[in-house]
């Protein structure tokens, strides 16, 4: 029996709204069409500015991204307990290191943007970076409800999925994912170095 999950929220990454895939732009269409409430971490909308200032992507590449944060009316969020934000960012962190074997300084972002987007209850998290989309982050994601679970209730029990533009075209079906194609479609990638590749026109 095929298990479809539907869907409250969605959430972006730097890397799928400055991706110049044309599925990314597919994706945005069938969420805007189907009105889907979309969120965006506030360390996602810094991340593309400071890419921008930086000169790591382009200008086209910044206003496309912003068009397409646009386009879903997507709401900013953060997590303003910064006690609470600090302990789940260390477990987090703790997390990613021994799963991925990355250095807690190429993570710190990334940990950010995954307490945040949990905290908030999101169902879906929208990235083209394997550091978010790998099946190893679900063992991640699924550590740091455990760890946090007693003392931040709403994260008991969370399941966020984090997949790509492809995947999520694949899997969603009118408002409702599926989530047995998900699950069987996470790869075992474990990503030792966090590079962003900016995505030029």
């Amino acid at each position: 029996m095929v298990r479809v999950q539907p869907l409250r929220s969605i959430s972006f990454d730097t890397s799928f709204l400055a991706s110049n895939d044309p599925l990314v732009d597919t994706v945005i269409r069938m969420i805007a069409r189907d009105r889907l409430p979309c969120f965006i971490t506030a360390t996602v909308a810094s991340e593309l500015e400071q890419l921008k200032i930086w000169g790591r992507i382009s200008e086209a590449t910044y206003k496309k991204a912003l068009q397409r944060w646009a386009r879903t009316h997507a709401t900013t969020i953060d997590f303003k307990n910064r006690l609470l934000s600090d302990t789940f960012g260390r477990a987090c962190i703790f997390s990613m290191e021994k799963h991925h074997g990355v250095q807690a300084k190429d993570i710190v972002n990334d940990c950010s943007i995954l307490i945040t987007t949990l905290k908030h209850g999101v169902d879906v998290f929208l990235s083209e970076d394997f550091h978010f989309t790998s099946r190893i982050t679900q063992d991640v994601i699924h550590e740091i409800t455990s760890a946090v679970c007693a003392e931040y209730h709403q994260m008991c029990g969370a399941q966020l999925y984090s997949v790509t533009a492809k995947t999520f075209v694949d899997a969603y079906r009118q408002g409702s994912i599926d989530v047995d194609y998900i699950e069987t479609h996470l790869l075992n990638i474990r990503k030792k170095g966090k590079v962003f590749k900016g995505n030029e026109e």
